[in-house]
C-alpha cells in the first residue's frame, strides 16, 4: 500500500514542484515579445540564417492546379 500511496501521490506532487523550481533551458526572448523562447529554441535545432526579415512583402503568383486528363488514355 505504501508504494502505491509514493508512486500515485508523492512522486506526482513532488515532480509538479520541481517543475515550478528548475529553470527553463531557453531563456525567454523579451525584447522581441517571444514569451516563451521559440525562436530561439527554433534557430537552435535548424540553425539560423541571420537574414532580417523582409520590409516588403510579395504575394506569391499561384494559380489553381487544374489536372487534365485527356491524353490518358482508358484502360480496357
Amino acid at each position: 500500500m505504501w508504494a502505491a500511496v509514493l508512486i500515485f501521490i508523492v512522486l506526482p506532487v513532488a515532480l509538479i514542484v520541481l517543475a515550478f523550481r528548475i529553470r527553463p533551458l531557453v531563456d525567454t526572448d523579451r525584447e522581441r515579445g517571444d514569451a516563451a523562447g521559440g525562436m530561439r529554441a527554433a534557430g537552435g535545432m535548424f540553425g539560423s540564417h541571420g537574414l532580417a526579415p523582409d520590409e516588403r512583402t510579395v504575394r506569391e503568383d499561384t494559380g489553381r492546379v487544374r489536372l487534365r486528363l485527356d491524353h490518358v488514355k482508358t484502360r480496357e
